[in-house]
């Protein structure tokens, strides 16, 4: 989500199934939408049934994490931060995780200069493995994900979350290995970092969760599947915002998700739209193809239930 999460999402639940559509215009017909339950989950299910997930980044207030522990959600991502920088207590992450599976959002494949662990003078090159600034996210940047100095930095950011007892992490800009096309073998040295992160977090917790956020094309690759446990998807079927994806891009990322349920893992998607029948027959179409689907606007800052 390139910075994806900068405050919160929104969920749509769809009926089907119905077969996937081959454009990205939908059904015909929008189909009615399922009712998300109202009520807290009392049990957190296995990850593989987890069918409603949300977003939350920032935007919590004075009603901090409430939100998240009251909500039907049974997934919900958030910044492992309050909105004045300050790393979320213990108790408050075990209250919100009551039911559910609690995700910190951690970037691992870009630097942000709002982080903690941002010192004063930094500029691109200096660190050396800070590269260039994303020209469409101000504060933040490329980063060289496989220098051992990045690495030690991303990974007391993991130590963070898992002590304050998060579930697992959603990480962003696993995708960022394409934007070294100069480096042959930056699409391996991604695999292995993500490896690196998973072996990190689970000696110190075996059952922590490892949700990289796109690049699902990653499957493919030797070792992959066994260091992660879902996979994180955006713009499936709407581009941010409102905007169908083509027939091609569904067709290739649909392959993918495939290779990821054959290994048992889930697949989330998330999509960018405010227009009721778009969002319907996105969330509908992720739904037939045994997707779990999340659909809303771009700015993701509150908790919401679609029921349009």
């Amino acid at each position: 989500m390139k910075p994806l999460l900068c405050s919160l999402l929104l969920l749509s639940a769809c009926a089907g199934p119905s077969e996937p559509q081959a454009s990205g215009a939908g059904p015909a017909q929008t189909p009615p939408p399922v009712t998300v339950p109202m009520t807290p989950p009392s049990k957190k299910p296995a990850l593989s049934a987890v069918q409603h997930w949300g977003v939350q980044l920032t935007g919590y207030g004075q009603t901090r994490l409430n939100a998240v522990h009251t909500s039907p959600f049974e997934l919900v991502v958030v910044d492992p931060f309050d909105d004045d920088g300050t790393p979320w207590p213990a108790a408050e992450v075990r209250a919100a995780a009551q039911g559910r599976w609690l995700i910190a959002y951690l970037s691992m494949g870009a630097a942000e200069s709002y982080r903690s662990y941002w010192q004063k003078g930094w500029k691109v090159g200096a660190p050396a493995w800070l590269l260039n600034e994303d020209p469409d996210w101000p504060g933040n940047f490329d980063v060289a994900y496989w220098d051992p100095a990045w690495q030690a930095i991303a990974l007391a950011q993991l130590d963070r979350v898992i002590a304050q007892g998060f579930d697992g992490v959603y990480m962003d800009l696993i995708d960022a290995y394409q934007r070294h096309d100069n480096r042959p073998g930056a699409r391996a040295e991604m695999v292995a970092w993500v490896c690196k992160i998973a072996a990190h977090a689970r000696a110190q917790n075996p059952q922590f969760v490892i949700i990289p956020q796109n690049a699902a094309e990653l499957i493919r690759d030797p070792g992959y599947a066994a260091c992660v446990d879902a996979s994180g998807n955006e713009e499936t079927y709407v581009y941010a915002a409102n905007r169908p994806t083509e027939a091609a891009r569904q067709r290739e990322l649909l392959a993918s998700y495939r290779l990821w349920q054959q290994a048992g893992k889930p697949v989330f998607t998330i999509e960018y739209a405010n227009q009721p029948a778009l969002m319907n027959s996105a969330a509908e179409r992720a739904r037939a193809a045994g997707l779990i689907p999340y659909v809303g606007e771009r700015s993701l800052d509150k908790l919401i239930l679609n029921q349009p």
